[in-house]
């Protein structure tokens, strides 16, 4: 056990050692000064990662707003699955308009073609009484 008489040796001699007069005093004053020429060593890049991650730590996400997603989930898959006729589609059937459009004929003379009716929300109200609304 030739460690353990070293060891014990070594703490018999660092009993004796005292710091120097004034060490306590002034080791508040040492320790800022040491931590700011360290902080002055550090990039501003580093320091302002650290600053956000930080701030960040402290956010919390409400329990709800995991629910809120959750719903938009579901009423965006919903949506998806929901063919324009607003039937379910049911294994991979795609989803059709009920008849295709049909487009105005164009007459030669003062007669104004009617337009067929939308099926599509348009952005201006739409009058069927005349071709030119708004």
């Amino acid at each position: 056990m030739p460690e353990d008489t070293d060891i014990q040796k070594l703490l018999r001699l660092k009993r004796y050692e005292n710091p120097p007069e004034g060490y306590f005093d002034d080791f508040l004053l040492e320790f800022q000064r040491r931590q700011r020429t360290e902080l002055l060593r550090v990039p501003l890049s580093e320091i302002l990662w650290d600053r956000v991650t930080s701030w960040f730590d402290s956010v919390r996400v409400p329990t709800m707003a995991y629910a809120a997603i959750l719903v938009l989930g579901v009423g965006a898959t919903a949506a998806i699955l929901t063919g324009l006729d607003g039937n379910v589609n049911n294994a991979g059937a795609v989803a059709t308009l009920a008849e295709p459009p049909v487009l105005p004929q164009v007459t030669v003379g003062s007669q104004v073609p009617s337009l067929p009716p939308s099926y599509v929300l348009e952005t201006r109200p739409v009058s069927y009484e005349s071709p030119f609304s708004f």
